[in-house]
């Protein structure tokens, strides 16, 4: 699960870090994600992780329609303009999808009913299935971080987020990164709910408090890295484990508001964040 938060939260990170966008119809991302997977897997019973490779082009489709009508029309702004429009245009899309979502499901889907051996170590148990979808999602991770590095798309997605009129001036075409810049933030959204259908089952109406915690996750874990976004997914994810086991399920979803203050109470740059 932490592996989960992780991936979506690093894609709001790249949304909000390029464009100074915040998504908050990012949860309803990774819950469409999920709708199609299991709708695919209903269809074809193709192995989950192949799925995957159906996944990401759809919503790269769905992903830079929803740019090029709602997000692109908005900028040119002021970076506070363009903040405050960007989270009440995404709200409003996140209401909607997620009416339109429950007009034609109005009931919570069922998890994929895919499952891998477990393996044993003595008396620990390790589901392989949650195993190799955590390998994936780190390795996934990577790759886009590296992406992001050392390939001109990447420098140029970069040089927009440090200074947008100064990649205009060098040649950047900022409308073709900010496009690319979004698909790639919902893609990762869109996989993500991949891997959250094979473990939990769906409600149309669960993305707004997954968009709370990915927030959460993007400043525990400070803007503009790569391990951070990962790592505090991970610490979320343990920590929500933790506390539901010991206290009670219905004290788990109360972590992520908890952390949200305590964080911004003592280290408002993130735990690896940098003052500036």
């Amino acid at each position: 699960m932490g592996g989960v938060y992780a991936l979506a939260a690093f894609g709001l990170s790249i949304v909000f870090g390029v464009l100074n966008v915040l998504n908050i119809a990012h949860g309803e991302f990774l819950m469409l994600g999920a709708l199609g997977a299991y709708l695919i897997y209903v269809a074809t019973g193709l192995n989950p992780f192949i799925i995957i490779l159906l996944i990401i082009p759809i919503f790269a489709l769905f992903s830079w329609i929803f740019q090029r009508l709602l997000i692109r029309p908005i900028k040119g702004k002021t970076e506070t303009e363009i903040l405050i429009a960007s989270i009440l245009v995404t709200l409003g899309a996140s209401l909607l999808i997620e009416d339109v979502t429950f007009f034609f499901w109005p009931k919570s889907f069922t998890s994929i009913p895919y499952s891998l051996p477990t393996l044993h170590l003595g008396k620990v148990m390790i589901p392989t299935l949650r195993l190799y979808g955590l390998g994936i999602i780190v390795v996934l991770t990577v790759v886009v971080g590296l992406f992001l590095k050392h390939s001109y798309t990447g420098r140029a997605i970069r040089a927009v987020a440090q200074n947008v009129d100064g990649a205009q001036v060098v040649g950047v075409p900022t409308r073709k990164i900010a496009a690319m810049t979004f698909v790639i933030g919902t893609c990762l959204a869109a996989v993500a709910g991949v891997f959250y259908v094979t473990l939990y089952s769906m409600t149309p109406y669960m993305g707004l408090p997954l968009t709370v915690k990915y927030m959460v996750i993007v400043i525990m874990g400070g803007l503009g890295g790569l391990t951070g976004p990962l790592a505090a997914g991970l610490i979320l994810g343990i920590t929500e484990t933790f506390v539901g086991y010991y206290l009670g399920s219905v004290w788990a979803p109360a972590v992520a508001y908890i952390a949200f203050i305590i964080i911004l109470l003592v280290r408002p740059q993130g735990l690896f964040g940098l003052k500036e």
